[in-house]
């Protein structure tokens, strides 16, 4: 499923490419990645205080410029960041010529980056351990439809169900920009059909401008792409060393 990106890696409009990386790093290359970050992600970088959460930012923030670096055609410390009032980062205008989009998002020891161009993206991947009050917060932050799906099962499809749910939404709500503060409980996630869709909870109708695509990136990892529009195709690249 996954597969090594060519050097002279392209992208259209219909296409969405979903980056995976595992975030284990040597020192060396810790220290060569560091480098790559501008100074105030170095400040950021610093102010982690266990060492494994310092790697985890230092490679996913690098990763996500080389990656970014390899459509631009430009090298890594070119590639600089605006952010919108909640926080979403997007390429400054001058050396995104394309209208390339992109969002990220790690776990533990993985990070994905989706990238399309020209249509909202968002990731979300999370690590799938044990919540014993899965039930517990479904019915706090899910809809009520979701809360009965989650409700009369029993562990482990209790928590699998439920992190599908979770990414799909925070998913959902990376895209848009809102973020987790737009509220979990403002859509509704069909898994049950195929293909699996977004709703708004009341009505129950599709948001048929919104493509949801659902996967298992490595084993113990649950995640979800939410993407603008359809009719697109999902590409699944794996990094090579050709790209640091």
């Amino acid at each position: 499923m996954w597969y090594n990106a060519p050097d002279n890696i392209e992208i259209n409009s219909s296409d969405i490419h979903l980056w995976r990386r595992k975030l284990e790093s040597s020192d060396q290359e810790i220290k060569t990645l560091f480098n790559i970050l501008n100074e105030e992600e170095q400040t950021k970088a610093k102010r982690f205080v266990l060492a494994q959460h310092q790697r985890r930012f230092i490679v996913a923030r690098t990763t996500l410029k080389i990656i970014l670096s390899n459509y631009l055609k430009i090298a890594p410390n070119q590639i600089k960041f605006e952010y919108s009032s909640r926080g979403k980062p997007t390429l400054i205008k001058d050396i995104n010529p394309n209208k390339l989009e992109f969002n990220v998002s790690h776990s533990e020891e993985l990070a994905l980056y989706g990238i399309t161009r020209d249509r909202l993206i968002g990731v979300d991947v999370e690590y799938n351990s044990p919540i014993p009050d899965a039930e517990q917060l479904a019915k706090r932050f899910f809809c009520p439809q979701e809360y009965e799906i989650i409700r009369p099962l029993t562990s482990p499809e209790k928590e699998q169900t439920f992190f599908q749910l979770w990414t799909a939404k925070e998913a959902y709500l990376k895209a848009t920009g809102e973020g987790i503060s737009g509220g979990l409980d403002q859509i509704f996630v069909s898994l049950k059909t195929k293909p699996k869709f977004l709703a708004l909870p009341h009505s129950g109708k599709p948001l048929t401008d919104w493509t949801l695509f659902t996967l298992t990136p490595q084993t113990g990892y649950l995640a979800s792409v939410v993407v603008q529009g359809n009719h697109c195709a999902l590409k699944y690249w794996e990094l090579n060393q050709s790209v640091f």
